[in-house]
């Protein structure tokens, strides 16, 4: 069921024109950061020493392409995520949902899955900018890809964070503005806050990932983050899947 919903899912966004538009501007956005990255990197190339070229360009691509992706994910993940339930409920469709025998766990699930297979769609597309180097430049691929693997997984909490904000209210805008907050007030809170704030913000364990290194510790946690999310999310679902019951349905 697992499946199903996920293909739902992902249909529901190929379908939707907004969908697309935000995937042709992240396209846009993400093709002027790598440009902007090389044309920094071939300026400032008389600068480098000739034996360092290859990592200079790595670095450039990351740090000027790959970690600023993250920003602009944070707020395009709200965006095309804030339908997931609140889209649901607001159109009136939950009743039906609710009465079908598909597990909370299976339909959040579900749903993760297909929003997350979409933007990771969108990601792979942007890394084909980066493939277009590799026949002519030689890169720190493992840099890359695990520097990607940040992106990724940051992707996956930002989608859990909105999906359960999905859950807490009919109105995706609503979902997609609280989303959003809490994503910036946490990154914020890397770059400010010290101790604990510091510790459970997502974006103070990407550095690791930036810098080419994998921390099973940075890894574990945005797995912990992103489990934790859906379990309050499933908690949710299933409470409103009671409230429904006892209600009449209501139907679109």
């Amino acid at each position: 069921m697992i499946k199903v919903i996920a293909e739902h899912e992902l249909r529901v966004l190929l379908r939707s024109p907004f969908a697309w538009i935000a995937a042709a501007l992240l396209q846009l956005i993400f093709g002027w950061l790598f440009l902007a990255a090389v044309d920094q990197f071939t300026t400032a190339q008389t600068q480098i020493a000739s034996s360092a070229q290859q990592s200079g360009l790595t670095a450039y691509l990351v740090v000027h392409f790959i970690a600023p992706s993250t920003i602009i994910m944070m707020l395009a993940t709200p965006l095309l995520c804030m339908g997931t339930i609140a889209g649901e409920r607001q159109s009136g469709r939950f009743a039906l949902l609710a009465s079908s025998p598909v597990t909370p766990a299976h339909i959040v699930t579900g749903k993760f899955t297909g929003a997350l297979l979409f933007q990771y769609a969108v990601i792979l597309l942007s890394m084909l900018l980066i493939a277009a180097l590799l026949p002519g430049i030689a890169l720190d691929l493992f840099h890359l890809l695990t520097a990607y693997l940040g992106l990724a997984l940051f992707i996956a909490v930002a989608t859990a964070v909105t999906l359960l904000f999905s859950s807490l209210t009919k109105r995706p805008v609503l979902a997609a503005f609280l989303s959003f907050s809490v994503l910036l007030m946490s990154w914020l809170a890397a770059q400010t806050a010290t101790g604990m704030l510091s510790v459970v913000s997502p974006s103070s364990h990407l550095n690791s990932f930036m810098q080419g290194l994998f921390d099973s510790r940075d890894f574990a946690y945005f797995i912990c983050t992103v489990a934790i999310l859906l379990c309050l999310c499933t908690h949710r679902l299933a409470t409103l899947i009671r409230n429904s019951s006892t209600a009449s349905p209501k139907y679109s």
